[in-house]
């Protein structure tokens, strides 16, 4: 018996499974701030803010994205905020260029809806209202070979999030 008549031997002699049917829902007993901080973020109220970066500004929609690479903290709002794993969807409308939350030393987003999980994120996002967005989680992080994790490798160093009510 050759090896592939062995496999799907085996295979048919599995139990069969049942597909699960309809998605039921997700849990909605997840915590934001928490999240964030396993992506290696921080959550600051607004006036903690102010005391940890009191020289940061807003950055107009007209500067081009190579003149972004010169600003050290970037204050941006997101859309809302993902309580299953700490992500935050941002839009081109919040951002002065589309490189902007990649090319800045730190990140500051404000986030003002929070919702529990992915399922509802998605259906946040079938009111499209802009042509660009993405889900961004934490600070850049990367492991190289040795396993060793490094944050701000190849975008901002940190992500700091204030959580308006």
């Amino acid at each position: 018996m050759s090896a592939r008549e062995q496999i799907l031997g085996k295979m048919e002699a599995l139990e069969q499974v049942n597909h699960p049917g309809d998605f039921k829902g997700a849990s909605e007993d997840f915590d934001f701030k928490a999240a964030l901080e396993a992506v290696g973020a921080r959550v600051l109220t607004a006036e903690a803010l102010e005391i940890e970066f009191p020289g940061r500004r807003r950055y107009e929609k007209t500067m081009d994205g190579l003149s972004l690479a010169e600003v050290e903290v970037l204050e941006i709002d997101g859309e809302f905020g993902v309580a299953e794993n700490g992500a935050i969807w941002l839009t081109e409308e919040a951002m002065p260029h589309r490189v902007a939350p990649f090319i800045c030393q730190h990140l500051v987003i404000n986030v003002s809806k929070i919702v529990p999980n992915m399922h509802a994120a998605y259906e946040e996002l079938k009111k499209p209202s802009s042509s660009f967005g993405l889900f961004l989680a934490g600070p850049s992080k990367t492991a190289d070979i040795e396993q060793s994790l490094v944050i701000g490798a190849h975008g901002a160093r940190s992500l700091t999030v204030v959580i308006r009510a």
